[in-house]
Order: C-alpha cells, then structure tokens, then sequence
C-alpha cells in the first residue's frame, strides 16, 4: 500500500508535466521522507558496476540496511545532510586527453539515484525529441536513425561542447531548475550535491565552484536538463529559418528532359534517345542552389550535437558562430575549436557516435551510385572496430588474429563467453549499416583469437583445437551446482544488412512513461547465514570469487551480537554473487570463529 501512494505522487507528478510544459512543480522535497523511495534507489543502482566503488571514506553500498534509510530521512527531515566530498580518478580519452570520474559514497549514491528518479517524472516528458542521450528508450542508434532521414543534407556541422560536465554554471543550472521547481529546499539539497567537492588522486581536498561530477547518478539529467536550453534554440532556429515548400526546377534539367521526350514521341533512333537519356541523368533535377530553399535538421546526444543543412555555406558559417555565442553568452560554455567542423556532405564522411554517414554511397569503390543520391546512408567504422580488437589483444596492428595472453590461466568456458561479449558487443548494432558485410573480418578475428588462446593454453595446434571444439568452439563443462552445461561462440550466420534496422529503432522511440520500478525491499529477506528473520538485515556485495584477490577478505559486519550463546547476524547477499562470512560465537573470545563460505548462483 505504502509503495502504491509512492508511485501515485510519481505518476502525477509526470502526468501533470506531460500535459503542461511550464506546469511548475511544488513540494517536491518531502518525497525524500519516504522509504519506499531509497528501496527503489538502491534497486535500480545495486546491479551497477559502481555499486562496490568506494567513495573519499571508504565506504560504498556495502552495508546497506535500514538504519540507513532511518538516518537519511532524519537528515533530510533536519536539513542537515552533507554529501561526502567525492574520490576522483583520470581515465585516458581516445584524443591522449584525460576523463576525470568522480564517486560518491554509498549513502550518496542513494541520495543522487532518489533525486535522478524525481527529476526523471518532471523534465522527461517535456524533453526535446531533437535530444537522445542518458533517456530511456533512447540511444546512440535512436540519434543516428534520427539522421539517417535526412535526405538532401548539403553541409554538416559536427558540434562538441568542450568540458562540458567540467564547466556547468552552478547559477545559471539553478535558475534553469527554478523554472519548474517552487522547492527552495529541494534547489538547497541539488546544490549541495553540485558543491560538494572532490577528493583529487594526491588526497587533497578541492572545492567545487563549477562542475557536474561526471560519474553520480544524478549529472547525466542535470546536464540533459542544462543543455535542453540548447535543443530549445535550435528548435527556434529550425522554425525561424526553415524556408520554401519545395526546391524550384533546374532549367537545365528541364530542357534535357523535353529533348528526350520529343525525341521519344517523333520515334527517333534507340541510341539517340539513350544519349539524352544519360545527359538528362548527369544533371540535378532540382536547383540546389536555391536561395528561396532552406532546411536545418539536428540531433545531440549528450554533449555531441549534429546539424545537417539544406543551405549555402555562408549560412552554415553564421549559424555555428549563433551556436557559438549562444552557449558562451546564455551558458557560459565553449565550443571545442578543433571538433565543432563544417563538412561538406558529397565530399567527406562524417564521424558521428561511433558510426560513419556519407551522402549517397560516395566514391568508394563497389559502394559508386547516382551521382546526385540525396540519401544518407549510415557505415560501421571498421577500423574503429579494429582498432578496439587490437587494444584487446586479439589482433595485431594489421588485423592478424592473435591469441589472449591475460585469458590463459582461465577456464575455457570463461574464454569462450568473453569472445560472446566481445562479438556481441562490436557487432549486434551493426546489423543496419552499409557495409555489414565487413563484420565477417571482425567475426573471423574473434574466432581465430580465441582459438589460437586455446591452442597456447592446452599447448596444441590450431587443427586440434578445431577438431575438438569444432567451428564454433563448443565448450562443456560442469558448474557447481553439478549439472553439464555447454557454451559456444555466438557466429553470425549471415551477415546481409537489415535495411529496416534503424528505422524499426526510430519507430520504438515513444514518449515517457513512467518506468516500472523494482519495488521488492530487499531488506525483508532473511539472513543468508544462519536464516534469522528476526533482526534487521545488510545487503553485501561481492565480486564473485574468481574476481578476488586472494586471501579472500571475510564479511565482520559490526551489527553482529552474541547472545546467550546464540548469535543472530544479520547478513544477506544479492543473487549471483560470493559471500564469505564469519561470524563470532562469542563477543569476549576473538579466537573462536564459525567460518562459512558458500556460493549463490
């Protein structure tokens, strides 16, 4: 009952933003009073592969119970919940530059999924479809199906916002924030997660003025909900400078097609009419310099944007210096000099989410056409694919297949299931693009690559692995609870192109509705050790075994008590996942410890 009024205080929260974009919302603070809303928090952030990274204290969800849930709400209710300051890692970028994460603690964690979900039911259902990045029912293929419509385009423009999660405008994001929001202090408690500040790698503390801490549960919709005010221009400009109902005819055209008419009607020779009729198919049959024509078309998925224009360049030129001084005078961030470029559309590709979009099919080789293909059509970057194989060691530079040395000491079901995930992976949202056909090379390189790892590491040929394992690499084996199982190399079969592929995606793109949450409170469970439903219980997680480091570290949980000889504990683990406890018979011995080690599956 307690989760249905929950959910009844979300739904009119989004249906009422759904039925009115400037509706503004109040009394959003007192939402973070219920507990039902920290049990859906934890369930939709306790899968992540964050939920065991530790934050500038040590902690993570390790722990997680309701005296948890009991201190946040008394927190909240008091006003004086602080979030942690985070810890903070460099991770290397493709351009040789340097990512900076952040990660919060497990409280943290459980207060930035709780304000994500509210904010997801306010700003979702008025969110611009021009945008597709960090929504549900959205993704880098829905952006790029988006683009693949775009027939006509003459010049790209590939926009980046440089820094753009490092220099939000902690003001300029609250007054955007007020617009919707009659909660002083909910405003109060997002600004105290922006300015909590950040432990650096050296351990120095750093306070943070700008910034949306890429990593947190809640930055990728603050920026969604920061950068909507770009998709809102370009939505303006789309309507102010959209001009004409169609292209005016090209005269040269015209005349080339009544020649070859009249030359067909008076019965003339075959090889005639066949010459006007290949002069006539060299020219445009539309002016594409029409200056009474115009079309801008755009996409954005996070801090990438595109724009595609049916225009003269000196237009293309003026509207990336509008974009330009819009995001530096209304949102104080910057366009990145060497990323934001002006392409022209017949003559270079364009890079764009990890695929490649040429007009018509271009002058490559077997892929020639129409010399005047108004289409865009959408190509796997393969030797982007290939690049990312060679950086797994699967490969050499030139695309050799080569066998993984850091996979040897695992068992060849492991081998096998990693070749699935990396096939899988390169290959699944690939299947609508131009040149699929490719995808036999990454195919071959995966196979190959795991064979051979099989050969080095049962120190056989290449023939006997084949022999044995057959094509596909089939593996039996025996899991632990016991029964035989059997795992193979996923191979495409075929690998034509769905044509329909991106626009199947296009037409799923709906409009929101509210997700179907996980309402199971995990802590109604008993304990997973001695089966105790009496006590409270504590939700630990862990890696499963193969994944630790050994000796194996032992779950203390501090709650435990021994009573009377009894000990009740209050212990439960997720699904699928490893646990080692000990638990003390008696608080006075430290020497005397039951040790239990199981495995769930």
């Amino acid at each position: 009952m307690e989760h249905a009024k929950l959910m009844q205080k979300l739904e009119g929260y989004r249906r009422r933003n759904a039925d009115n974009q400037g509706y503004v919302n109040h009394d959003l603070y007192r939402l973070l009073y219920d507990r039902d809303l920290y049990i859906i928090a934890y369930n939709s952030v306790k899968s992540n592969d964050g939920a065991e990274t530790s934050g500038s204290d040590g902690t993570s969800l390790h722990g997680f119970c309701q005296e948890w849930i009991t201190e946040l709400i008394a927190a909240m209710r008091t006003e004086s919940y602080l979030p942690q300051p985070n810890r903070t890692m460099r991770i290397p970028k493709s351009n040789g530059k340097m990512r900076k994460l952040s990660f919060p603690n497990g409280k943290d964690k459980l207060v930035q999924e709780a304000l994500r979900i509210i904010l997801e039911c306010i700003y979702e259902p008025t969110f611009s479809s021009l945008s597709h990045g960090f929504r549900p029912n959205r993704s880098t293929q829905s952006a790029i199906a988006e683009v693949e419509t775009w027939r006509g385009t003459i010049w790209f423009i590939e926009g980046d916002i440089a820094a753009c999660f490092d220099e939000i405008d902690h003001r300029i994001l609250e007054s955007i924030l007020r617009e919707r929001i009659n909660d002083e202090r909910f405003i109060r408690l997002i600004n105290k997660v922006l300015k909590a500040g950040y432990f650096d790698m050296q351990h120095s503390y750093h306070r943070t003025k700008t910034g949306n801490a890429q990593g947190s549960c809640c930055s990728p919709i603050l920026c969604n909900i920061y950068l909507d005010k770009l998709d809102r221009f370009m939505e303006h400009i789309i309507e102010r400078d959209t001009m004409g109902d169609y292209r005016r005819q090209n005269p040269d055209y015209a005349k080339a097609r009544y020649q070859y008419k009249k030359a067909v009607n008076n019965g003339s020779d075959s090889k005639v009419a066949n010459s006007l009729l290949n002069e006539m198919n060299k020219l445009p049959s539309t002016d594409r310099y029409d200056p009474h024509f115009r079309r801008i078309q755009y996409v954005r998925y996070a801090d990438d944007f595109l724009i595609g224009l049916i225009a003269p360049k000196s237009y293309a030129v003026e509207l990336k210096q509008q974009i330009k001084d819009f995001l530096q005078n209304k949102l104080c961030l910057r366009l990145s000099k060497e990323k934001t470029t002006i392409t022209h559309a017949a003559d270079h590709d364009v890079a764009f989410l990890g695929y490649i979009l040429r007009k018509g099919c271009g002058k490559h080789g077997k892929f020639q056409n129409h010399p005047f293909d108004s289409s865009l059509h959408v190509f796997m970057n393969t030797q982007g694919i290939l690049r990312k194989l060679r950086e797994n060691g699967m490969c050499t530079a030139s695309g050799y297949p080569i066998g993984i040395t850091r996979l040897l000491r695992e068992p060849p079901e492991d081998i096998i299931k990693y070749g699935n995930q990396v096939l899988r992976g390169l290959l699944t949202q690939q299947s609508g693009c131009y040149n699929f056909f490719e995808g036999w090379r990454i195919q071959y390189i995966v196979q190959f690559s795991l064979a051979k790892t099989l050969a080095r590491k049962f120190d056989i040929s290449l023939k006997k692995v084949f022999a044995h394992y057959g094509n596909s690499l089939l593996v039996t084996y025996e899991n632990t609870k016991g029964f035989t199982c059997s795992v193979s190399l996923a191979l495409y079969k075929s690998f034509a192109r769905q044509k329909n592929f991106f626009a199947t995606i296009k037409s799923a793109v709906t409009s929101f509705d509210l997700p179907t949450y996980n309402l199971v409170n995990p802590l109604t469970r008993v304990c997973y050790i001695c089966g105790n439903p009496q006590r409270h219980v504590s939700m630990y997680h862990r890696k499963t075994k193969k994944k630790l480091d050994k000796p194996y570290s032992p779950i203390k949980p501090s709650c435990l008590r021994s009573t009377g000889g009894r000990f009740p504990c209050a212990i439960s683990v997720l699904p699928g996942l490893m646990l080692t406890g000990f638990i003390s018979i008696n608080s006075t011995d430290d020497n005397s410890f039951w040790n239990r080690e199981s495995r769930m599956r």
